[in-house]
């Protein structure tokens, strides 16, 4: 069974163009790949990492794997990096 959480609340305000809506397609698959379900806020700052080339992947799998809140996910990025 595939895991998707769609966040269309999100899209309207979000993707407002369509590299806009890329960016949105791209962090809303890549949650869902991780299976996590993101509160809005902690979407938004994914999106907001993601329009600025941040690896978001690599965050959503340190939230995943290691059950991390996106702060302690984003502060192992920024150490590790």
């Amino acid at each position: 069974m595939k895991y998707e959480i769609p966040y269309d609340h999100l899209k309207d305000e979000l993707a407002t163009s369509a590299k806009l809506r890329w960016h949105f397609e791209k962090v809303r698959d890549c949650a869902n790949k991780h299976r996590l379900e993101l509160s809005d806020e902690d979407f938004e700052r994914f999106y907001k990492l993601h329009v600025s080339s941040r690896d978001i992947d690599w965050i959503m799998r340190l939230m995943s794997n290691r059950d991390r809140s996106f702060l302690d996910a984003l502060v192992a990025y920024v150490t590790y990096r």
